[in-house]
This record gives C-alpha cells, structure tokens and sequence, in this order.
C-alpha cells in the first residue's frame, strides 16, 4: 500500500513539473513573440514621430513666414522722403564771383566753324555754351570769359587766383539766383583739354568755367594754355 502511494506521489509531482515546464515555455513563447511585434511596431511608431516632427516643424516654419509678412506690412513709411530729380536749371543772364569782384553780364553761345566754342562779344562779358547743359542741371554747364585783350585785364583776369569753396553765383532775367563753390581747378594746352570731362554728361551739377592762361602765342594770335575751373551747386533760391 506504501509503495502505491508512493508511486502515486511520484506521479503526481511528475505531472506537476510537467505543467510547469509547460507554462515556463509558453511564458517564453509569449515573450518572445511580444518582443517581435514590439520590434515589429518600433519602425511604425518611430515612422509616426517622425512625420509628426516634420508637422511640427512646418507649422512652425509656416508661422515664422506669416510673422515676417506681418512685419513687412506694418512697416510705417510716413517718415521715408520721396526724392524728386528737380530740373533747377536756369537760362543764366549775370555772374558773380565774390572772392574776385566779378559781377558781369553772360552772353549765349554756340559752336564756331571750327567745332570750338564761341567767345562773348564784349570782352567784359562771359559766354554760356547755350547748346550744352544749363547752370544748376545736371551735367556740366560751361562759361567761358576772356583773361585779356590788347587794352588790359578782363573779366576772368584773376580766374586763376580762385580757391576751393568760393563761391559763383548765376541770376536768371527774374534774379532766380543758384550758387556753386569751387571744387577744384587744372590747365591743360591748348589743344590738349580733355573736352569730354570739361563739356560731357555727369549726375553732378557742375558748373565750368574756362579762360585762356600761360604764355600768349604771338603767331596762333591766342594763349598757350586753358584754365578750367570746375564748381559744383550747391543752392538754389
């Protein structure tokens, strides 16, 4: 009877360990397979953050822009001048040029047969090149005067002894007046002047006046050399 139960025993503790081992299998079995759809699910999931960083991220960037539009269209430009090229050019009828007591009447002139500028009639006179730029327009305006004549000094006699920033002053019929300061002066040969840069285009208002200088040339009947004075607006009234 003893022996019975203990094979009975021994049996039962057999089934046991069995279920057990079973369970421990199924446990790992379980596990294992958990770990595979989570290693399955991983990519999906990191797949979701991603696209959902990328949202994020363009949102954001969208917002910024919208930001930035706003801004530009706040911007107050009340305050911001609107600049105007003014034509402040006048028909010039007087020169003044303090430093040197020059007060004197201008005459229109032209191109001679030569292709040279005209010289004023009265030697007392100045002459504005009339198919050129007016006093005070862009560009260079040029005047001319005689430095001498046979009887003595003339208008522009004392041209050369100008200095940078003394002023020239030109009236119109109606005495509009507009002032220039003198910015710089050259000689140049006779034939020798650079003719683009005395008479050519530029975006300054320039105003150069020229005269004859240097030694006079007994056989050309006319001085070796031209001064060029050269000013530059700076009002007009």
């Amino acid at each position: 009877m003893k022996r019975i139960c203990w094979i009975i025993l021994i049996f039962l503790l057999f089934l046991t360990a069995c279920a057990s081992s079973g369970d421990e299998q199924a446990s790992v079995d379980s596990q294992e397979v958990n770990a595979k759809e989570t290693a399955e699910e991983k990519p999906e999931v990191d797949k979701a953050k991603s696209e959902q960083l990328e949202t994020e991220d363009k949102k954001e960037n969208e917002n910024e822009k919208e930001q930035e539009q706003e801004k530009v269209k706040t911007v107050d430009t009340s305050d911001i001048p609107i600049l105007k090229d003014e034509n402040l050019g006048i028909d010039p009828m007087r020169i003044e040029i303090p430093s040197i007591s020059v007060d004197a009447h201008i005459e229109k002139v032209g191109r001679i047969e030569n292709g040279q500028m005209g010289v004023p009639e009265n030697v007392d006179n100045t002459g504005w090149f009339e198919p050129g730029t007016k006093p005070g327009d862009r560009g260079s305006a040029v005047i001319a005067g005689h430095v001498d004549d046979r009887t003595g000094p003339s208008v522009f006699y004392e041209l050369d002894s100008l200095e940078v920033g003394d002023e020239v002053i030109i009236k119109d019929e109606n005495d509009k007046k507009i002032t220039f300061e003198v910015v710089g002066m050259e000689s140049f040969q006779r034939n020798g002047a650079p003719v683009s840069e005395i008479f050519g285009y530029t975006s300054r208002r320039m105003l150069n006046l020229i005269t004859c200088t240097g030694d006079f040339d007994k056989a050309a009947g006319t001085h070796e050399e031209r001064l060029v004075v050269y000013t530059e607006l700076v009002s007009s009234q």
